[in-house]
């Protein structure tokens, strides 16, 4: 099936236009550069500062910040392609990755396809045809149903009560998770068709949806293939992608953990078969649901068939988001010397587009090791895995052994409504799980991120919990265990003062004498000033004084067996002569909110033996470390301490006087990020329950439910759908006549209002 010549011309490309942004445009610029071909970026107009474009040796211009006016326009990616010479287009993932009208207009443009040919993209791109087709060629499946075109509710109950619950919708184009709903009850599942109908539609320009048994404890296992012109085609093994939100991947790995030598065998033999059916040439992953539960019979004892197992789900025809772990384990054995050579997949991706053959045999692919891979996303995970935006103060991810970052951002970027929001992959391998796992966790609680709201906590904590340390990792696994995960990398009170205490000292270091020379840090001529710093733990300030009034036992700032601390930290700091200081942590909040200073937690001495931009060394009663210390400054309210014996501490500096704009009116809902309402389903006068959906908003091409936080009467309606809003901006008032009442009797509202839960679209 495949368009290649059977004798395909050898020669590389000498310029690849990259047709995508973020972390994968750069991973392919990379790889284009260091075989002497010209990369040549792309950009919307609000990415004309990226990172990704660094990485390249030039870049065009292609259109507006949305990706229907950029990244999806395929005749300005052809147009920017002839415009600076390149002779070959990548498409990176997402986007027109699997498109086949794309491929078809590159080729169409005597360009080179870096990919499958446009028929197979178009028969796996259609997941309904691509069921076909593996049915045909033997492949296990999960039990299903088509819907016709325009379906009515009696056709999707009558598909649902055929298949049984529960039930997965699925796009038939398209993937990244978009599209898909699960469904536990039958008077759901319209409600859930037409949401997924949207959301496909929005994402992929093709609203077809069908239906699928949903396997209750599944694991999410691929295996990555490659074939060339020549008729050679090769599994590189398998990983395991099973810890998801959203239907997304989070954290993935080579080799899996849960199985076992002989289902492997069945996974590489069908995905093989899948492959060889299709003709496949370029690389690609043939992915498949393994059942946990035969899993478990299986290392039991009974005699269960290892196909009993697995169930094909769907072939990705282009270069997985997951590809580096695979590259990290795989290795091509040199058959003269017996030495390992690592692989590249987008130099295979090159090297087989340019008519070369793949330059390695089955026999002589190797594994070794183990890699874990996982997503940073720029999303507030106690919300709901809600997007978030806005600009990064600070972000890295320390270089450590046996790390490998593939960065989409850098500090002082935006993070926008419009894009996909991870910002990078951080990958740790190892010759062990347990190794990889803990080399990953620390690398990503070295790391500074603050302006944006991330995944990172919830990632270190899956890598640290014992749970997954053992392999019981399934598609539920961050469902069934994620209030625990939270719980336990939230900070102690212990943890929090000390921080509050680093990040006033370095505060104080870096703004009081920096650059003067021959003065020390944080030098006093009086040794009688106090200076004061008050901070909150994360996301309690923003909401005004009223509603941060702490509870506070807490015993000394140093001591293990420190008890609770709620609410604000206040550090008082008196510097002395010779560089050290005085020191006082209290709880509580400044004397504006509060009439009393708290309770001192600890009094002593804090002595600086140096500092940096984002660094502190520091001494306090004889323990001395570095500790890093990132944001705090003019531009951000929000200051992250990390170091030894810390962990992650994120604190918002209190100002001195509260922002009395942030205090929301009583039932006022707000947008949870700046987007385009696509659904009101309230109008005003309309008595409301509490958790009544009021609006739909689309961000980052999912849809966001936004709730009625009391039950009560709609009283304004601000919205209409296709309108675009900001971040917190109202939507819809739901007035409560007791709420109303006490506000009469207080000038403020006893808990700074209360904003409406923003609630993801049932996944």
């Amino acid at each position: 099936m495949s368009d290649r010549p059977t004798t395909p011309t050898r020669r590389l490309p000498r310029a690849v236009l990259i047709a995508n942004r973020g972390e994968i445009a750069a991973r392919i610029a990379r790889t284009c550069r260091s075989m002497g071909i010209r990369a040549v970026g792309v950009a919307s107009d609000v990415d004309v500062d990226a990172t990704h474009l660094a990485a390249c040796d030039d870049h065009i211009r292609i259109g507006g910040a949305s990706p229907a006016e950029s990244y999806l326009r395929a005749d300005a990616l052809v147009e920017a392609a002839q415009r600076a010479g390149a002779d070959a287009v990548h498409p990176g993932f997402g986007f027109l990755a699997e498109a086949p009208s794309f491929a078809r207009a590159v080729l169409d443009a005597g360009l080179n396809w870096i990919g499958p040919s446009p028929e197979v993209i178009e028969t796996m791109g259609d997941k309904l045809e691509a069921k076909q087709r593996m049915a045909a060629a033997g492949v296990p499946l999960v039990p299903g149903a088509e819907l016709p075109p325009e379906p009515t509710d009696n056709d999707i109950r009558a598909a649902g009560e055929r298949i049984g619950l529960p039930i997965i919708v699925k796009a038939a184009a398209g993937g990244g998770g978009k599209g898909m709903r699960a469904v536990h009850h039958l008077d759901e599942l319209a409600d859930a068709v037409a949401s997924a109908q949207r959301e496909a539609g929005s994402a992929f320009g093709d609203d077809r949806v069908f239906l699928e048994r949903l396997i209750a404890s599944p694991r999410h296992v691929e295996v990555q293939i490659v074939g060339d012109a020549h008729g050679n085609l090769l599994h590189l093994f398998e990983r395991e992608c099973s810890i998801q939100r959203r239907h997304q991947k989070v954290v993935e790995e080579c080799p899996s953990p849960g199985i076992d030598a002989e289902v492997r065998a069945e996974l590489t033999v069908a995905a093989l078969a899948a492959a060889r059916t299709l003709g496949y040439v370029s690389a690609g992953t043939v992915e498949f649901v393994v059942d946990e539960e035969v899993l478990a019979r299986r290392r039991a004892g009974e005699a269960v068939p290892a196909r009993d197992a697995i169930a094909f789900l769907e072939v990705n025809t282009r270069l997985q988001v997951e590809h580096p772990v695979t590259e990290e384990v795989v290795a091509v054995r040199d058959e003269a010397t017996g030495t390992l050579e690592s692989i590249d997949l987008v130099r295979w991706q090159l090297l087989v587009a340019g008519g070369f053959p793949l330059p390695a045999s089955q026999d002589r692919i190797v594994a070794r090791g183990h890699s874990i891979e996982v997503r940073l996303y720029a999303e507030d995970v106690p919300a709901g895995y809600l997007p978030a935006t806005g600009r990064l103060t600070a972000f890295d991810v320390p270089a450590l052994p046996g790390i490998r970052r593939e960065l989409g951002v850098r500090a002082g970027e935006a993070v926008t409504p419009h894009y996909d929001p991870m910002l990078a992959k951080v990958i740790a391998t190892a010759p062990t799980r347990h190794e990889a796992a803990a080399r990953l966790a620390a690398a990503l609680a070295a790391a500074p991120i603050t302006g944006v709201t991330t995944n990172r906590d919830l990632l270190v904590a899956v890598l640290r919990d014992g749970r997954f340390l053992a392999g019981a990792t399934t598609t539920a696994f961050l469902a069934d265990h994620l209030d625990d995960l939270l719980a336990r990398v939230r900070p102690a009170p212990r943890e929090q003062a000390r921080a509050a205490l680093f990040a006033a000292v370095h505060h104080t270091v870096r703004g009081g004498v920096e650059g003067r020379a021959g003065v020390p840090p944080g030098f006093s001529n009086t040794g009688v000033v106090w200076e004061q710093h008050t901070f909150l733990p994360a996301g309690l300030a923003a909401v005004g004084a009223a509603s941060a009034r702490p509870e506070a036992e807490v015993g000394s700032v140093d001591d293990p067996g420190a008890v609770t601390a709620r609410g604000g930290l206040t550090v008082r700091l008196r510097a002395r002569r010779d560089a050290s200081f005085d020191a006082e942590v209290l709880t509580g909040v400044p004397a504006a909110f509060l009439d009393a200073d708290g309770e001192v937690v600890y009094a002593g001495g804090v002595r600086v033996h140096g500092y940096g931009a984002h660094h502190l060394d520091v001494e306090v009663e004889g323990h001395r470390q570095r500790v890093t210390v990132a944001g705090g400054g003019s531009a951000s309210r929000q200051v992250q301490v990390l170091g030894p014996g810390l962990g992650i501490v994120d604190l918002d500096v209190v100002p001195r006087s509260p922002d009395r704009s942030r205090v929301a009116q009583p039932g006022a809902t707000r947008a949870p990020m700046p987007g385009v309402v696509v659904t009101v389903a309230v109008e005003e006068g309309q008595p409301v329950r509490e958790g009544a959906v009021l609006v739909t908003v689309e961000a980052m091409k999912m849809e966001h439910r936004v709730t009625a936080p009391q039950g009560g009467t709609v009283t304004q309606v601000r919205v209409a759908p296709g309108q675009q809003v900001e971040a917190d901006e109202v939507l819809v008032v739901v007035q409560d006549p007791a709420a109303d009442t006490a506000a009469d009797r207080d000038a403020v509202h006893p808990d700074g209002g209360a904003d409406g839960d923003a609630e993801e679209a049932v996944q």
